[in-house]
């Protein structure tokens, strides 16, 4: 795993799921972004369509879509071309972002490390006006795609090979120590369990009464990885064990009682929650939002419009209400402190009353 961890509240995160250039590619597919047609391709798992971004058809669920780097790739995979947006057909584009598509399916051939300023040249380009066009349409840098590129490589290789020496060096790695300080984090795990799904989890949590009702909060070994609010003790361990379903679930009050203890003031709107370590599991955009949820100091509230200025993606409103829906670590990364432009609540996973509980908790000690 990706793993960054503090006890002072800067980033504490293992991270699993969407790279950034799949965060940024899905982000395309959610606005209908046109303007990066022909950057990328993505399929649809229950439709056995692929489409270019800014399709009007239906927009899939998150959960459905695969990216492709074109539509042969698609293709190769059993997807058939959507007949909405016609994806195999030729786009056209500006100079600017058919150099970016270019530069893109140089980077996707070359093996090993990319001399960013020899790709720039063969598209006509300086290279920092590459850089800067490059990151404006594809929405990560040339460096990021070059990594996640051959990072994805070895992610393929490895599904398929008994040898992760063989998936390094194969993927176009020069050495272990490489794929591991860049590669390997972006496979969500080591690379040894990514073949075996991820098992051997120990998970151990305790409950505790609250003015809000009862709360669950479960550690695993590198920092707290869940808490959940609610009136059931049975239900939110059941909760609980679902969302950890191949993992080893304990009870420990005892081992627990340090973040039981924080949690007791966090939800009288006292105490820093900053104190414990954590094991967020998200995207790498939802982890941007849960890190800029913990900046907030404590009886202050944002907009979630004004999240995603501070975030840099002031269009991602919508995806930065999504991240605060996701949030797995509820009070600790406080998504209760965001709400909406008109001064309401919106929403909140455990319910408004508890929404605005913790803020009157929190406004309160403030004053």
């Amino acid at each position: 795993m990706s793993i960054f961890r503090t006890t002072c509240g800067a980033r504490v995160s293992n991270v699993r799921g969407m790279s950034e250039l799949d965060e940024a590619r899905w982000t395309a597919v959610e606005t209908r972004n046109a303007d990066v047609a022909g950057a990328f391709i993505y399929g649809v798992r229950t439709t056995g369509v692929y489409c270019r971004p800014g399709c009007r058809s239906r927009r899939p669920l998150r959960r459905n879509v695969e990216f492709f780097a074109t539509a042969a790739d698609a293709q190769l995979s059993g997807y058939r071309a959507c007949t909405r947006c016609a994806p195999d057909e030729e786009v056209r584009v500006d100079a600017l972002t058919s150099g970016v598509i270019a530069a893109c399916r140089e980077i996707e051939r070359t093996r090993g490390d990319v001399k960013l300023v020899d790709v720039a040249s063969r598209v006509g380009f300086s290279e920092g006006h590459l850089r800067r066009g490059f990151r404006s349409v594809i929405g990560v840098s040339m460096a990021t795609y070059a990594r996640e590129s051959r990072a994805s490589r070895a992610r393929e290789i490895l599904r398929a090979s008994s040898s992760v020496t063989n998936a390094v060096f194969d993927a176009g790695y020069k050495s272990v120590s490489t794929f591991y300080d860049g590669g390997a984090s972006q496979l969500g795990m080591p690379p040894g369990r990514y073949r075996d799904g991820g098992h051997g989890e120990v998970i151990r949590y305790t409950t505790l009464d609250t003015p809000l009702g009862i709360v669950l909060a479960a550690r695993s070994a590198r920092g707290v990885c869940s808490i959940r609010i609610g009136d059931d003790e049975a239900t939110l361990e059941k909760g609980l064990a679902e969302e950890f379903s191949r993992a080893t679930i304990e009870r420990d009050d005892e081992g627990l009682s340090d973040v039981a203890l924080v949690l007791a003031d966090a939800v009288h709107g006292e105490g820093g929650s900053h104190e414990l370590p954590l094991d967020l599991v998200g995207t790498a955009f939802q982890v941007r939002v849960w890190e800029a949820l913990r900046r907030i100091p404590r009886g202050e509230i944002r907009t979630y419009a004004e999240l995603a200025a501070e975030i840099g993606s002031p269009r991602a409103v919508r995806a930065v209400g999504s991240a605060c829906g996701a949030n797995h670590v509820a009070v600790i990364v406080p998504c209760h402190r965001v709400i909406r432009s008109d001064g309401t609540l919106g929403g909140y996973r455990w319910g408004l009353e508890v929404k605005q509980a913790l803020l009157r908790a929190e406004q309160t000690q403030l004053a």
